[in-house]
């Protein structure tokens, strides 16, 4: 047994049981899991547990990734070198059976919970989410039919809900105090709330590799995951601007990112799902590539395909180093995407031979399954319960985050109650 393994009474089968976990192809790892969940050892926030005649308490902070592909969770106890949990599982397995998804989070008994949170909610208790927020979250029309990753977030806030959990919903971008509000007029994603928990953790990490205050960090956090690509500015620890993955001035690897109006005009009365299109993987034949085969070809069939993604990023990067008041240290690079070391070493090259700015991935990495938007989530949990990173929370001004991902949108004939009339929030 590892020294973490059996610091918390856990059994090497842990990860091979979560690997299948809501597949259960093994019989083995699914008694496992069973067990595991059964004989679990809870740790009660604030609780003095008496071991050897020392008397513990520790507090478990939670952090959840809704991500296109995949959902991450990853759990610490007090600090970033104890992790309870460190798993990834399919959003097609999240909303086809959430309460199993559900049972996997009381597993690890947290003590404080920052779930999926969509788009982007005002910082408030998951208790307290009102039918008009589970909407929100997702933006997507009743009369469409669901995709995965949307509705599996809406079911398991719901389920969080009801299983009254100490647990909390972070703003997107657009929410947030420390961007200039006229940033923000006629745009709804500036970053949804994923991309304020990466950027959190770009803020903690540059924090921590520079000995500097998290008031002292500047950089942009450019997170590429399997869908979207976003980029978001940092200045002084304020989250000042944002590029969210539907007006990134390039291709994601699944989604379009910046849809030309014409084409929008054109395309009509599109679904969501379009949303989730058109990006690199499909600009061979129209049909969705393989990240490996896209990446393995790059210098043939998706020779234009490879160079418009990196263009992409450098535009973004570009775009908002213009507007800063103070160039950035480091554009620090996350997500899925960036894990590709052939695509990550021409990222990084580009960037700073283009625009003389380091970059980098995070240099502190603490979770081996789960990505970087679920440690980043981890620490806002650990700091909204008053832990070690409390001071993070603090100076990112999350709490403070106000009103809807609709508030600025200034088109005619668009009225926010007649659209949430038609969202679905089951």
């Amino acid at each position: 047994m590892s020294r973490r393994s059996a610091a918390y009474g856990l059994p090497l089968v842990f990860s091979t049981a979560l690997i299948v976990y809501g597949i259960l192809i093994d019989t083995t790892a699914k008694q496992a899991f069973t067990q595991l969940l059964s004989t679990r050892v809870t740790l009660p926030y604030g609780s003095n547990i008496k071991n050897n005649n020392h008397f513990l308490t520790c507090m478990r902070a939670l952090g959840i990734d809704p991500g296109t592909g995949n959902f991450d969770f990853c759990c610490i106890e007090d600090d970033v070198d104890r992790i309870v949990l460190d798993e990834t599982i399919p959003s097609s397995l999240v909303a086809e059976d959430t309460a199993r998804v559900m049972s996997l989070v009381k597993s690890v008994s947290p003590d404080v919970v920052v779930g999926p949170s969509g788009y982007g909610l005002e910082f408030k208790k998951i208790s307290d989410l009102t039918e008009d927020d589970l909407a929100l979250t997702t933006l997507e029309k009743k009369a469409e039919t669901e995709i995965p990753v949307l509705s599996g977030v809406r079911r398991l806030l719901r389920m969080m809900r009801a299983e009254g959990l100490n647990a909390f919903t972070v703003p997107g971008v657009i929410q947030l105090p420390t961007v200039p509000s006229y940033r923000k007029f006629n745009k709804i994603d500036m970053g949804t709330a994923d991309k304020t928990c990466v950027t959190a953790y770009a803020v903690w990490d540059q924090a921590k590799k520079l000995g500097i205050n998290y008031d002292g960090t500047r950089l942009i956090c450019l997170e590429m995951g399997l869908g979207y690509n976003a980029a978001i500015a940092v200045e002084n620890g304020n989250i000042v601007d944002g590029i969210g993955g539907t007006i990134f001035p390039g291709p994601g690897f699944l989604a379009l990112g910046m849809m030309d109006g014409e084409l929008a005009y054109l395309l009509g009365d599109f679904s969501k799902k379009r949303l989730f299109e058109g990006g690199v993987a499909y600009l061979s034949n129209g049909f969705q590539e393989s990240l490996e085969e896209f990446t393995l070809r790059r210098h043939g069939v998706y020779k234009d395909g490879w160079t418009l993604f990196l263009e992409g990023v450098v535009k973004a990067v570009a775009a908002l180093t213009a507007v800063m008041d103070v160039k950035p240290y480091e554009v620090i690079i996350t997500g899925r995407i960036s894990r590709v070391a052939e695509l990550r070493e021409e990222i990084i090259a580009m960037v700073e031979r283009r625009l003389g700015i380091r970059c980098r991935r995070p240099a502190n990495v603490f979770a081996s399954r789960a990505k970087d938007v679920a440690m980043g989530a981890a620490l806002i949990a650990n700091g909204i319960a008053g832990g070690k990173y409390a001071k993070l929370v603090e100076t990112l001004e999350l709490t403070k985050s106000v009103g809807t991902v609709l508030e600025y949108v200034r088109v005619p004939r668009f009225n926010p109650r007649d659209i949430l009339k038609n969202l679905r929030s089951d």
